[in-house]
């Protein structure tokens, strides 16, 4: 700077430096600095194997998961089974209060699934450890829900006395005498059990147990009793006015089979001596506070990624099995209302829907359903899968449960009630009538009913009373079941075979051919309930734009033969309930009698369990038969059922020829194998299984040797399996020669 120069402060000859604004940052906000209320609702919101991760971040997170309950109590488990490695976390949070825990850890001992046992003592160290567990999952049941573990341990029980069944059994029994708190569940499971044998003394001993729960507080053991004691009773008036008076007493507490007696009781008497609009009054209050088995259960299906097309053909397939094992319709509905339930809290990938109706059936009814369709372990784990995510509530009112209401309300002919079964079973095909309330679609359907068979009052003042729903209720719910039920686009499946196994079931003598009955259309029916001629519209539950989806899930469990064939259906018991592989005429004439024929894993008729295409290959060594008799097989078979030309004829090194049978394992159903007089000749001939790959460039690697008997003994012996997984230290299967193809559990 110049001397003597002075500067101003003006802008232009003196300019300070602009400051630079520092913007703070605010400071990173972890799971730490949350308060710990909150970080314990994150926590309890995370798989087991999320939990294991985080605890292992910081010292702090690890003391909250360690001392805190809750978070082991909620902890998810979804997907995952007790294996050697994980088997302390399953105890640790079984320990700490988690159902689903308890009930996968019982499964798995029970069926010996998971943990490492040896061999030695195994039915004893199972059984003990399956019977803790058990016991610590009926306390943390939900409390809605009625005693469940007696499902798992109900006979059959091996007969060798090797059976973890009955140690869990005893080990109960143990429990129940040491521990007199809280074993009112526990002695109702007992005596459910010893109810469902033949011998009367074991019977006996189910009624002391059903008293002594029922002292202990359990109200299911309560209700039992007096079903017990109801035919006694109804000698003595003055008896019969207590027990109806006792009967009301377990209704008012919730227990909602004694309010379905109830309504029964005062229809048919009124012994309580009601007036007639409180007794109305009591009727009414059970249909109009029924409520969807699932809330919003269709939406819920739709959006976890199940079609209407997917639920259609696993109900039609459901049904089939239910007809060919003649299990009754209330397992069908309690099987189906299981798989709702399941799918509207769970989403399960398409190949696996089949495995989860039949663990739903297989809970139900006890009978193992799968012949090699699904492995031993895959069933065991998916039946704790669907235990565990209804928190143990298997039985809900279903439909059924309120038509026999309103059938004793207002009786009708035998016709008419096989009409209202078929509408009943034909609304268990459609996603969208899932929804509704049990009760208010079981009146819907006595409405629809009574309208195709003309009844002349359609909804009588006595039904409107005692349902508390009127006819402009119920006529939305009517049409939306008629357009459904009685649509004429039946859906197919990519081989255009239609889907009508309910329609079959009722199509037997003892439902008096009813689903062959004509039904009126659309307009005489809106004519009849004096409603506009509106019809609904309703999606069809096939999807026709989508043929690749078509190929891999929609493909019907029977057999086309099957579908068009009425004379089937008198051979239904002898049919494999299980899909596996159909034979044509001139197969089972060369192949003889096969004592156990079961095809590997991957032979299912659910076709939505496969991905590729494969097909299976027979060998067999030469026969005698001559030449023109293998022409003249040829000759009478379908053109489903011909031989391949290209593969008909082999000749091998020797010059001899072989005969092979290629068989699509994706065009057959439920297996139409039926029982052919034995062949003189006592001889066995073995057979070759061959798998071949649909994929180009793929070896043919030879699979099992299967022994082909050309004669069975004159004495009918009985199948027996032997799973590698068994359960129950060496217990013993056996199976009915009439029904081939299952386990019972």
């Amino acid at each position: 700077m110049k001397a003597g120069v002075v500067h101003c402060r003006c802008s232009k000859c003196y300019s300070v430096p602009a400051r630079k604004r520092v913007r703070k940052r605010t400071p990173g906000l972890s799971l730490l600095s949350l308060p710990e209320e909150i970080v314990l609702y994150v926590l309890q919101c995370l798989s087991a194997e999320d939990l294991l991760s985080v605890r292992a971040v910081h010292s702090q997170l690890r003391d909250i998961v360690d001392h805190h309950s809750s978070v082991w109590a909620r902890v998810s488990f979804r997907d995952t089974w007790p294996s050697p490695d994980a088997l302390w976390l399953f105890e640790r949070a079984a320990e700490k209060g988690n159902f689903e825990a308890a009930v996968k850890l019982g499964i798995a001992y029970l069926y010996n699934e998971g943990p490492l046992l040896s061999d030695e003592g195994r039915a004893d160290v199972c059984g003990q450890k399956a019977s803790h567990f058990f016991s610590l999952a009926e306390s943390l049941r939900s409390p809605t829900a009625d005693p469940f573990i007696w499902v798992f341990i109900r006979p059959p029980w091996s007969p060798t006395g090797s059976c973890c069944k009955a140690v869990v059994f005893d080990r109960l029994k143990a429990e129940c005498d040491d521990n007199v708190v809280g074993r009112g569940p526990l002695l109702h499971c007992l005596a459910r059990v010893l109810q469902l044998f033949e011998e009367g003394e074991r019977r006996s001993v189910a009624v002391s147990l059903l008293e002594e729960s029922s002292q202990a507080g359990c109200l299911q053991s309560s209700y039992l009793l007096w079903e017990h004691r109801r035919k006694a009773a109804m000698a003595d008036p003055g008896r019969y006015l207590q027990c109806v008076r006792t009967l009301r007493d377990y209704a008012g507490k919730g227990c909602w089979e004694a309010q379905l007696s109830l309504a029964k009781v005062c229809i048919s008497g009124n012994p309580l001596g009601l007036e007639a609009k409180a007794c109305s009054d009591l009727v009414s209050q059970l249909f109009t506070s029924s409520s969807p088995a699932s809330p919003h259960a269709a939406q819920n299906i739709l959006r976890r990624g199940i079609k209407d097309s997917m639920r259609y053909i696993l109900v039609d397939w459901l049904v089939e099995v239910t007809t060919m094992k003649d299990f009754s319709s209330l397992t069908l509905h309690v099987t189906i209302g299981c798989v709702d339930r399941y799918l509207a809290l769970r989403s399960v990938p398409k190949a696996r829907l089949q495995l989860l109706g039949i663990a739903c059936m297989v809970i139900k009814s006890s009978v193992w359903l799968t012949d090699n369709t699904y492995k031993y372990e895959d069933l065991v784990r998916m039946m704790g899968e669907v235990v565990s995510v209804l928190g143990g509530r298997i039985r809900n009112p279903s439909l059924l449960d309120y038509g026999e209401v309103l059938l004793a309300l207002v009786p009708l002919d035998r016709r008419s009630s096989h009409l209202f079964s078929y509408i009943c079973e034909l609304s268990l095909l459609y996603s969208a009538l899932a929804s509704p309330p049990p009760a208010r679609l079981a009146c819907a359907a006595l409405l629809l009913t009574r309208a195709l068979h003309h009844h002349a009052l359609l909804w009588p003042t006595l039904l409107a009373d005692h349902t508390g729903f009127s006819k402009e209720d119920l006529v939305p719910l009517c049409v939306l079941l008629y357009a459904n039920c009685f649509s004429p686009d039946v859906p197919k499946d990519y081989r255009h075979v239609c889907l009508t196994g309910v329609k079959q079931r009722f199509e037997d003598e003892n439902f008096q051919q009813i689903s062959r009955e004509k039904v009126m259309d659309f307009k005489e029916l809106c004519q009849i309930l004096e409603v506009p001629e509106v019809e609904p519209q309703v999606e069809p539950p096939s999807p026709t734009g989508q043929p690749a989806d078509l190929h891999t899930f929609l493909a019907s469990p029977s057999s086309t033969s099957k579908r068009r064939d009425d004379s089937m259906q008198a051979h239904r018991g002898s049919f494999v309930a299980t899909p596996t592989a159909e034979l044509s005429n001139q197969e089972e004439t060369l192949l003889g009698e096969i004592l156990d024929w079961s095809l590997d894993t991957s032979c299912s008729g659910y076709e939505g369990d496969h991905e590729e295409t494969s097909m299976t290959s027979i060998h067999l060594q030469p026969l005698t038969s001559a030449d023109q008799k293998l022409e003249n097989c040829r000759s009478q078979s379908s053109d489903e059922d011909s031989f391949c030309e290209a593969d008909g004829e082999v000749k091998d090194g020797r010059g001899q020829e072989n005969l092979t049978f290629s068989t699509d394992l994706h065009s057959s159903g439920y297996s139409s194998v039926q029982s052919v007089s034995p062949s003189s000749s006592s001889s066995l001939m073995p057979c070759t299984f061959q798998t071949l790959s649909s994929s180009p460039g793929s070896s043919t690697q030879p699979g099992f040797r299967l022994l082909v008997p050309l004669q069975r003994p004159r004495g009918s012996r009985q199948v027996k399996r032997k799973n590698v997984a068994a359960h129950s230290g060496g217990e013993v299967e056996e199976e009915h020669s009439a029904n081939a193809g299952f386990l019972s559990l």
